[in-house]
């Protein structure tokens, strides 16, 4: 199939799918930890390339990690825009707190005051929803985004942000024809908020690993197309040396 239809580039889900999404779609990714969804997450940014502008939203992986996660099967980093929002989460908030807690605890010396004042008239505060946000803004073409994770938007925002940042992306793709992934690691969040999450998807795909014997079996399950329920399926998926694959449909 041409390579601007592509969803993860597995032929097999990519052929079934495409034909039922419309222009402008959102995808919800689950898989718990050991799954193996951080790599689908990776493949789907991947199928995008060449194609549209891709930006790569990693909370919870070094920046460095993920290309190299790009290069092991053969992918061109180079190609997708890649934003540690952790490590500016962590840098221009976190980092401020325990300077302001250390000056309330021991004080700053002359020196450090001089110092700080530039930073403090110019640093203004960070929200990560605005961070989102502005960003979509920006976008005024097809695009193809993937955020991994939205666990670390539960940590760090209440619940409605959190919907209200995805419901801006479902927005923004359905307005200029862009194709958006979330994936979630953890099943401990909010039901009724994580709920939301999966009413609000075009598509959603749950990853799972099962032990059997001295390895474990994943099966891919795309739990909902939207106004396609004839198509939800279950796939058995492999990890092949260009990532995610599954067995054709009554392969045994």
């Amino acid at each position: 199939m041409p390579e601007a239809q592509r969803i993860f580039g597995i032929p097999e889900i990519d052929e079934t799918l495409w034909t039922a999404l419309p222009p402008g779609w959102l995808a919800l990714l689950t898989g718990h930890s050991g799954s193996g969804a951080p790599l689908l997450a990776k493949q789907f940014a991947q199928a995008g390339v060449g194609n549209v502008p891709v930006l790569f939203y990693t909370t919870y992986e070094r920046t460095e990690e993920v290309t190299k996660r790009f290069r092991d099967f053969g992918w061109d980093p180079g190609s997708i825009k890649v934003v540690n929002l952790a490590d500016e989460y962590y840098e221009r908030v976190l980092v401020r707190g325990l300077e302001v807690a250390r000056a309330r605890e021991v004080g700053l010396s002359l020196g450090e005051i001089v110092e700080a004042r530039p930073k403090v008239r110019t640093s203004g505060s960070f929200s990560l929803t605005n961070r989102m946000l502005s960003d979509l803004a920006a976008i005024d073409s097809p695009f193809r985004l993937v955020v991994d994770s939205v666990d670390f938007f539960f940590e760090v925002l209440e619940p409605h942000d959190v919907t209200t940042v995805a419901r801006q992306i479902r927005h923004r793709c359905q307005t200029i024809g862009g194709q958006a992934l979330i994936a979630a690691h953890s099943i401990a969040h909010d039901r009724s908020v994580f709920g939301l999450l999966q009413d609000l998807a075009d598509l959603v795909f749950d990853l799972k690993a099962t032990p059997s014997g001295d390895h474990y079996e994943h099966e891919l399950y795309v739990e909902k197309v939207a106004h396609r329920p004839d198509l939800t399926h279950i796939w058995k998926a492999v990890v092949g040396e260009t990532g995610w694959q599954v067995e054709p449909r009554g392969s045994s």
